[in-house]
């Protein structure tokens, strides 16, 4: 009978409280690589325990992606080389599956795409070993369809996003059909078919299914408002982010929440809310800072100084560019050689910033990243 059930979501069997694995998990999740005991013997094989860990490291996979790629390459080992039974039923291939279609997608957010094509084949190989494939089965098609997405096969997702939306759909995966319908919509503005972008992105803002996970609605908000913004609908953009913003930092992702402050910024420095964009600015250093991005942190000195410079702040524009160059030397974000740091640099220095060379400056960084 169970082989007829209808069950996307995985239920597993209650050996241990909830309260305790998620405990037991997080303590995994703090300790990993500390070196104190063979790994092997720290792995969990509890299935709560693994299903409070994969539920940490999907929520850790943009902002650590090293880190969870190893854990979950470990666990996969872990649970390949276990004597012991795993659950009741089919909970070994399934969290073989999921361990591999994690370390997928870690790997897939540091560009290392054809490693995690390999561990998507090792999650399709374990899911179809379950006794409900189908759900396991499109997560990893979706998976794969990311990968096109970043190698910029746009013509494959038109082709095959529609029957993969369709088939979240018919499982009752509506949260994930809403994943694929913002894929298409990003598909759509690689193409510069914005119109069309914008319709859909306007339709998921609306989603009740897409409300319930909070990052993923302050994903579609931002890039709504990136576009109403690019085509100088500046008020509309201000308010979509204005409502973004509670999502996005209720969803902990730094990272998003930067980038976030950083269009607003933008938007608001159009519509001629200077003091308005230093804030913002300001904040979205912040934080960069805390996610280690310090390459957008110095970035954000320059676009800080032209906006102070616009508000007659010669002096904290000054201290805003001096901030910026040791990271860009360090860093070696631009070529050597290049003139507009030493014509920038020179202006500091005699107290006289300018403007010409700070932009340019500025312009190749935002090209560049």
């Amino acid at each position: 009978m169970a082989r007829i059930l209808n069950f996307p979501r995985r239920q597993t069997a209650a050996e241990m409280a909830p309260d305790d694995a998620l405990c037991a998990a997080r303590e995994y999740f703090e300790r990993f690589g500390d070196g104190e005991t063979r790994q092997d013997e720290r792995t969990p094989s509890d299935p709560n325990v693994l299903t409070a860990l994969f539920a940490l490291l999907r929520d850790s996979w943009e902002t650590c992606p090293q880190r969870v790629s190893d854990m979950s390459v470990e666990i996969h080992g872990a649970l390949n080389r276990a004597s012991g039974k795993v659950g009741l039923f089919d909970e070994r291939q399934y969290f073989l599956g999921e361990s591999a279609l994690i370390a997928a997608t870690s790997l897939r957010f540091m560009g290392r795409n054809a490693d995690a094509s390999r561990w998507l084949d090792r999650a399709d190989m374990s899911f179809r070993r379950t006794i409900n494939p189908a759900p396991c089965l499109a997560n990893v098609s979706y998976a794969r369809l990311t990968i096109s997405f970043v190698e910029n096969r746009f013509e494959d997702l038109l082709e095959l996003l529609p029957a993969l939306t369709q088939e979240f759909r018919n499982l009752q995966m509506h949260l994930e059909a809403d994943k694929c319908e913002f894929l298409m919509a990003r598909t759509l503005l690689g193409l510069g078919r914005k119109v069309e972008a914008v319709e859909r992105l306007e339709q998921l803002s609306s989603s009740a299914a897409l409300s319930s996970d909070a990052a993923l609605y302050g994903n579609v908000l931002t890039y709504l408002g990136n576009t109403y913004s690019e085509a100088g609908r500046y008020e509309e953009a201000a308010r979509v982010y204005d409502h973004a913003l509670p999502a996005v930092v209720k969803s902990g992702r730094t990272g998003l929440a930067a980038a976030l402050k950083w269009s607003y910024g933008d938007t608001s420095r159009s519509l001629g809310k200077l003091e308005q964009a230093v804030s913002l600015y300001r904040a979205a250093q912040h934080d960069f800072a805390a996610a280690g991005m310090t390459n957008y942190v110095a970035m954000l000195h320059l676009v800080n100084a032209e906006s102070l410079l616009a508000l007659s702040r010669p002096r904290e524009a000054e201290w805003e560019i001096l901030a910026a160059l040791p990271t860009i030397e360090e860093q070696k974000m631009v070529p050597e050689g290049f003139a507009a740091v030493a014509l920038l640099k020179e202006s500091v220095r005699r107290r006289k910033t300018d403007p010409n060379a700070l932009r340019e400056l500025r312009e190749h960084l935002q090209k560049q990243n």
